[in-house]
C-alpha cells in the first residue's frame, strides 16, 4: 500500500450512469462556523464503478456484522447522520 487517506465521513454519494462519486469530509474543529460546530472540509472524492461500489458496500456490511457478533457495536445503535444522496 503506497497512500493513505484519511476522513472522518462521506459527505455525498453521486451516482452518475455507471459511475459512484464518494465526497469524502474531514472535520476541522480549529474552525467554528457561524452555529459553534467544527467546519467540515470536502477532502477527497473517490470515484468507483457502480459494480465495485456494491461490492465495497457488501464488504462494509460483513465487517459491521462481524463487529456485532464480537460485541464491538450494538445492532440497534442510532446513526450519527445519513450521507446526501444524488441520483
Amino acid at each position: 500500500m503506497n497512500q493513505e487517506i484519511f476522513a472522518d465521513g462521506i459527505s455525498a454519494v453521486h451516482v452518475t450512469g455507471n459511475l459512484v462519486r464518494i465526497d469524502l469530509m474531514t472535520l476541522q474543529p480549529h474552525l467554528k462556523s457561524d452555529n459553534g460546530q467544527p467546519v467540515v472540509d470536502v477532502s477527497k472524492r473517490i470515484i468507483m464503478p457502480l459494480e465495485g461500489f456494491v461490492q465495497a458496500l457488501a464488504t462494509q456490511e460483513n465487517i459491521v456484522n462481524q463487529l456485532i457478533e464480537a460485541g464491538v457495536l450494538k445492532q440497534n445503535q442510532e446513526k450519527v447522520s445519513q450521507p446526501e444522496q444524488d441520483q
